[in-house]
């Protein structure tokens, strides 16, 4: 039992560290304060679309370098998250459509973990808009959850 409550602790310290690391300390009162207020002005699905919009103007400002291939298109992506500790994007093919993995965002360290399931939005309206600049519109990006605790999330794009 005591082993079990160890393993526990021990991951939870570990996610409580990887959020420190995650979200810079001048910014973690400011940002927790902002998406208090958000969540207390709007319904969950408006910050949602917000978010969504915030996520695709972020984008606009970062185009992705050229690429006609999965690969290529990976590369890019990771290439703009690595320049701003934005964690990682794995892109893969499934029967249900394209599987986006985003890795190690700072949306929860930064918003909380209540804040997941519209904080998310971002990442979908980054994605979208990049999708689209790629040439795949038509199609859509929905999280298929809310973000865990280290600010992995996976996203999934498919037929509008």
């Amino acid at each position: 039992m005591q082993h079990a409550f160890s393993q526990a602790s021990t991951a939870s310290l570990d996610a409580a560290h990887a959020q420190r690391l995650q979200c810079q300390r001048q910014w973690r009162g400011f940002l927790s304060a902002l998406g208090q207020e958000f969540a207390e002005a709007l319904p969950a699905q408006e910050l949602t679309v917000l978010m969504a919009r915030i996520g695709m103007r972020f984008a606009a400002q970062h185009p992705l370098a050229a690429s006609d291939t999965l690969p290529g298109l990976q590369q890019a992506m990771n290439a703009v998250w690595d320049a701003l500790d934005w964690g990682v994007v794995e892109l893969s093919q499934s029967s249900a459509g394209m599987e986006i993995r985003h890795r190690f965002s700072p949306l929860v360290a930064a918003f909380g973990e209540a804040a997941g399931g519209w904080a998310v939005g971002f990442l979908q309206g980054a994605y979208q808009q990049w999708f689209d600049a790629a040439g795949a519109s038509g199609l859509k990006v929905q999280a298929a959850g809310a973000p865990d605790a280290l600010g992995s999330v996976q996203l999934r794009l498919v037929t509008a």
